[in-house]
């Protein structure tokens, strides 16, 4: 069986097995993978930036939906054989977050740059009301626009989409191509409305500003995605932190259990929140980070800014880590647009002593 992050496809007669069933049940595609269309020309209409490094395949796969995305209403016309009838009464709005939503914003999360890094998949979500129709457009992608963009549903995906009720659904995708041509296969996890991870946080007035924000939830939920994420260990478990280089990643929070560390965000999302304050003046225009709006969502959830904050503050005060991967001139500047952010937004007093984010939801990795 086939999984998340598998880049092994069997190959059968000309034919390349994605995934089979326990009782044997295959989803195949016809080798060569082909593509129908130029990237860069949808990627130009839809306006995006010039500098995204379309060099990972799930980035290509990305824009290619998007742009399929905006031409809902017209996609039967346009390519009647591959759409029987209209898709959509309207545009669908598909938002991206995690990686790929950092390549789009940050110049510097792009090229061979120290920021820069490598995704393998994308993550995207869009309005409740349009989730079942954008399923129904990627799993008819591939007769569009050629085999390298093909998405399917496996038996437990169905299963999984149907006990969510139209609030997260999971489908596959390839995610690249070996230099034997072979597609690698991964999961596509669709969010609706919010995502819901440590904390949950509300996107739905992202989707009103697709074009505005390129296509992503916005620079603000981009930060508030990437310093959401928070756990507690042992303390006993320290040396396994330090052997793994991991110490800047301890939060100092001095009123929790006096038997656990309080752990903040991962290295890859500190180097994308360093991407996103490199790249971004906070203020109030385009292009800007809206602290206002930031201090707005906050003030409606105390236990998700205290998260942030630590967060943000932690890696603020961690300098040396932020060395390894920017020149001084380019720290300063993320110290202080950090620092200038923080002035705005809610202080938190409440002294929580257990785990005040979410510990029984899923949590997938955002990529």
């Amino acid at each position: 069986m086939k999984d998340k992050g598998d880049s092994n496809s069997a190959v059968d007669s000309g034919k390349a097995v994605l995934y089979e069933e326990f009782g044997g049940a295959k989803y195949e595609v016809n080798l060569p993978l082909t593509s129908l269309v130029d990237v860069g020309e949808m990627m130009s209409e839809l306006g995006l930036p010039s500098y995204i490094d379309l060099e990972y395949f799930p980035m290509r796969s990305a824009i290619v939906t998007i742009w399929a995305c905006q031409k809902a209403r017209e996609l039967h016309k346009l390519y009647p054989k591959a759409f029987e009838k209209e898709v959509s009464s309207k545009p669908i709005a598909s938002l991206l977050f995690g990686g790929a939503a950092m390549k789009i914003h940050c110049q510097h999360s792009n090229g061979k740059g120290t920021l820069s890094r490598a995704i393998k998949d994308v993550d995207f979500i869009v309005p409740k009301s349009q989730g079942s129709n954008f399923c129904k457009l990627l799993l008819s992608m591939d007769k569009a626009f050629g085999t390298q963009f093909k998405y399917f549903r496996t038996k437990g995906d169905t299963l999984f989409n149907a006990m969510r009720q139209g609030q997260r659904y999971r489908i596959r995708t390839i995610n690249g191509i070996t230099e034997k041509g072979l597609p690698t296969v991964t999961v596509l996890d669709l969010f609706c409305d919010s995502i819901d991870l440590r904390h949950k946080i509300e996107v739905k007035d992202s989707f009103e500003h697709c074009r505005e924000n390129l296509y992503t939830i916005g620079l603000e939920y981009l930060i508030l995605s990437k310093s959401q994420f928070i756990m507690d260990i042992p303390k006993t478990d320290i040396h396994l932190i330090k052997e793994q280089g991991q110490e800047f990643r301890v939060l100092p929070y001095n009123w929790y259990s006096s038997e656990k560390l309080v752990l903040g965000m991962e290295e890859k999302d500190a180097k994308d929140v360093c991407a996103i304050f490199l790249d971004h003046p906070v203020g109030a225009g385009k292009g800007e980070i809206g602290s206002e709006k930031m201090r707005k969502v906050l003030e409606k959830d105390r236990k998700s800014a205290l998260t942030v904050t630590l967060n943000l503050q932690n890696l603020m005060d961690r300098t040396d880590v932020m060395e390894k991967w920017l020149k001084k001139g380019e720290v300063a500047t993320v110290v202080d647009r950090i620092q200038a952010l923080l002035k705005f937004l809610p202080k938190v007093d409440k002294k929580w002593d257990k785990p005040w984010w979410n510990t029984a939801v899923e949590t997938p990795l955002v990529g």
